[in-house]
């Protein structure tokens, strides 16, 4: 999907559960959910994800099955660059600023990042 997607909570908690499942039913996600959502609200929920384009879905046996569209690393990276771009002005050194300074990061964690920029920035 080549445009952003930003997810409430709610809906990142129903797409988590069909990237681990693959497809589900309404039932079968208000039961993932463990009961904290009514069905008729998650049939919304899905609903109004499939017309977003995030899910598809299939009719079957008297129930509407519910696939991804999108994987969880495009969600991933279209929210963080609407994070970035809302809340650190499009910087995204100062998101590593912050999390650096807001996180209690480990002296093992920072020699795990610094890899990670040198492996970036050799692609």
């Amino acid at each position: 999907m080549g445009e952003n997607v930003t997810l409430s909570a709610q809906q990142h908690r129903i797409l988590q559960i069909l990237w681990r499942e693959g497809e589900a039913s309404v039932k079968q996600v208000q039961q993932a959910l463990n009961g904290s959502l009514a069905h008729t609200t998650v049939g919304t929920m899905l609903a109004r994800l499939e017309k977003k384009g995030v899910l598809a879905s299939t009719a079957r046996a008297r129930e509407r099955y519910y696939r991804p569209l999108v994987s969880e690393s495009e969600v991933q990276r279209s929210m963080v660059t609407d994070l970035v771009s809302t809340l650190f002005s499009g910087d995204p050194k100062a998101l590593v600023a912050h999390l650096v300074n807001e996180s209690d990061i480990q002296p093992g964690d920072l020699a795990a990042i610094r890899k990670l920029l040198e492996e970036g920035s050799q692609r």
